[in-house]
């Protein structure tokens, strides 16, 4: 589940990237894959058009950091906010969405 603002981010078209710390849940994601994205009763399913992995540095090296956290100023604020939600990660997964046809 995903907190309220970033679900918000979603529906208005704001964010079309999602971060997660690896786990085996996502490990074996693939492009063509169907995301949900859920907020309480709320849900969103899109479609995983590509997969970056790696380290935050790498991963922002390759997807504009306003695509994971569109209110972030700078690249230092985005990896502030990811280190709060996943303050023991090293490895990281970014998908990219879009929306189901």
């Amino acid at each position: 589940m995903v907190k309220r603002e970033a679900f918000d981010f979603y529906r208005f078209g704001k964010r079309d990237v999602e971060l997660r710390a690896v786990k085996p849940q996502w490990k074996n994601s693939k492009p063509g894959d169907i995301a949900t994205i859920q907020c309480g009763r709320d849900i969103f399913r899109k479609r995983i058009t590509k997969i970056y992995r790696g380290t935050l540095a790498r991963i922002f090296l390759k997807v504009n950091y306003k695509r994971i956290f569109p209110e972030a100023s700078t690249i230092f604020e985005a990896a502030k906010a990811t280190k709060e939600l996943y303050p023991n990660a090293e490895e990281f997964m970014a998908f990219e969405l879009e929306e189901i046809v």
